[in-house]
């Protein structure tokens, strides 16, 4: 999903020819083509030509592989970025940056990029710009633990590039948006995201878009164990990302092949599979991939191997590993592999460390392939470590959301459903034990919370007490602000419902841009007197104002507002009630569970039980 469309640099120099010479290789699909953007990079360099540069640059960044190193990319691409000044450019190397660093596995260096990339294109107000620095955002925000941003995220840029003549950006949209509404197992969101991507290869005529629909769509049909049809779109997908040099052909063909060979149960193309992974994770040090190879080994029979590799990718630490876009693939693959070799330590390491994302579709990459469900992988391990309460918890959501998405196959592969212990022929009817679960404070602004048998005693957060309000009152929605001023809001506080106003007014804003133009007077001024001290003091002096004035403007340079006092409410009970929950699972996971799937914040929140369980909640200090 990298590809950009970048304007052709002008004829002239050296630089010039070998873009151009790229260009036409590419086109050909000749392999020399990356080479010659190379040089190209080089010449322009050396040549001042930052034009070909960027666009020489940009195209290397097209087809850098994900999970790969960068090489010389980031140093030859901050040099564009440097010394381009066009907010609209800027702001395209910036989110290029930002991508770069995150498929080479360094999100933590993306975060600045891709900041600095939205607030350039706002400022330019320019559209596609704008959409291209929301997809860098995502990529920043590919953890486990914001599955909300991204889904906020990729809606908002569904809805900018909706009316967008750039093809690509479209194309890349639907993938954002797709592989959210895998993460949340919504069904009904994935087939349209299908049939979209699907319209727009037939109206757009582009071979490049044709592979990513008839992949995504080869994807789907494995959810559902539709392994004829879904090995004929593999084919088609192959060839038509071999038709346009997409990089990432090779890789998601392999993903695909391994997927089908492991519902069909070919052991040698398992094997052949398994082997291709692994050397490609090891060359390139991809845990991810190692973590599929494991998986493909212990289904070809080899499941000694398979041990071993899961125990090296857990190893002592993985619970400190950066919880990026892999993190939560390979977390699951090993938990899987632990679990299905009978590895009682690996599995019961990486249950915990997954027990916070219970709930979630787990998706590799840009909706490549699907596999399978938290609770899925949670339920599994539960039951070897003899957890058969939480195992059943986990294994019921995971039935339901496979459901929801229409997952027949990943359905077929949970262990049975528990029938339940059987009634004598006149003996009463049995019902479900019912749990009692402590929730409550005590003296000292300590919280006792958990089984009574074996509760733990946590430091007070308000989000305890607004979990406690919650659960007292089950099934009922209750105003943020009522949890968060304590049900005494004042005449002040129902007066401040609506929007709090902008955060500059009019006379504001043209003031900032009167002094603007006057610090560029007095730039253009110093430079004309070769007064270089008094031109950089003027230009820090600008950049500070434009930087501010930014941050007054939402997206399509829209004011921004302060937040009135729902809103403000609404974010801090729900980062309260996230916080709470966090710490929660820290010490008990199980009763954290219940607390996710039961609790639904929003400017009204509610705790809905589970229907399934029977809970007690000791909340009475």
């Amino acid at each position: 999903m990298a590809s950009a469309t970048v304007p052709e640099p002008p004829v002239g120099t050296t630089a010039d020819m070998l873009f151009r010479r790229a260009q036409e290789a590419e086109r050909n699909n000749d392999p020399a083509g990356e080479s010659l953007y190379l040089q190209a990079c080089h010449e322009a360099v050396q040549s001042g030509r930052i034009d070909v540069l960027a666009a020489a640059v940009l195209q290397l960044i097209n087809r850098h592989r994900f999970g790969t190193a960068a090489g010389q990319l980031p140093a030859l691409l901050n040099t564009a970025y440097r010394s381009t000044i066009g907010p609209a450019e800027r702001s395209r190397l910036g989110a290029a940056m930002a991508r770069l660093w995150v498929y080479s596995g360094e999100a933590a260096r993306a975060a600045d990029f891709a900041a600095d990339a939205l607030h350039l294109a706002e400022e330019a107000n320019d559209p596609d710009r704008v959409a291209e620095a929301l997809e860098a955002g995502l990529l920043v925000h590919w953890g486990p633990q914001e599955v909300a941003e991204r889904a906020w995220l990729s809606a908002r840029l569904a809805e900018l590039t909706a009316y967008t003549d750039d093809v690509e950006l479209r194309l890349r949209a639907l993938c954002w948006v797709l592989t959210s509404c895998l993460e949340r197992l919504d069904g009904l969101g994935v087939q349209r995201q299908l049939r979209e991507l699907e319209l727009l290869a037939v109206q757009s005529g582009s071979r490049r878009v044709s592979f990513y629909a008839l992949s995504r769509r080869a994807m789907y049909l494995l959810l559902c164990g539709e392994t004829v049809q879904a090995a004929a779109l593999c084919t088609e997908a192959a060839a038509a990302g071999r038709d346009t040099g997409d990089v990432d052909t090779i890789a998601l063909e392999h993903t695909l092949r391994g997927e089908i060979a492991r519902q069909t149960r070919d052991k040698a193309q398992l094997a052949a599979e398994a082997g291709l992974h692994e050397e490609f994770a090891r060359a390139e040090g991809v845990p991810s991939v190692l973590a599929q190879a494991a998986v493909l080994w212990l289904e070809s029979g080899d499941p000694q191997r398979a041990r071993l590799m899961a125990r090296q990718i857990a190893g002592k630490d993985f619970g400190t590993v950066q919880r990026d876009v892999d993190w939560l693939l390979t977390a699951c693959l090993v938990t899987d592999v632990a679990t299905r070799t009978g590895d009682t330590a690996t599995a019961s390491l990486m249950a915990d460390l997954l027990e916070p994302f219970a709930g979630q579709g787990v998706v590799n990459a840009g909706s490549v392939s699907f596999h399978g469900m938290v609770d899925a992988y949670l339920g599994t391990a539960a039951l070897l470590l003899g957890n058969d309460l939480q195992s059943e918890h986990h294994l019921d959501q995971a039935r339901a959301g496979y459901g929801r998405l229409g997952a027949t196959w990943w359905e077929a592969q949970l262990p049975p459903a528990p029938l339940g212990p059987a009634a004598g022929p006149a003996g009463p009817a049995t019902t479900r034990a019912e749990s009692t679960i402590d929730f409550r404070p005590t003296d000292h602004r300590i919280w006792k919370i958990g089984p009574p048998s074996a509760p733990h005693f946590l430091p007070h957060t308000r989000g305890f007490e607004y979990l406690r309000q919650l659960i007292r009152n089950p099934g009922k929605e209750i105003s943020c602000l009522d949890l968060a001023t304590g049900f005494s809001r004042s005449a002040d506080a129902h007066a401040d419902a609506g929007g709090g106003g902008e955060i500059l007014d009019d006379a504001a804003r043209t003031a900032y841009k009167q002094r603007l133009a006057n610090l560029a007077s007095e730039i253009e001024d110093a430079e004309s007197w070769n007064d270089t001290a008094r031109a950089s003091a003027a230009r820090q002096q600008r950049q500070v104002l434009i930087d501010h004035l930014a941050k007054t403007y939402g997206l399509m340079g829209r004011p921004r507002e302060f937040s009135s006092a729902p809103e403000r409410a609404r974010v801090a009970v729900r980062k309260a009630i996230t916080a709470a929950i966090d710490s929660i699972a820290t010490a008990d996971p199980a009763t954290a569970t219940l607390l996710r799937s039961g609790v639904h914040t929003g400017r009204f929140c509610r705790y809905e039980p589970d229907p399934d369980r029977s809970i007690h909640w000791q909340t009475e200090p």
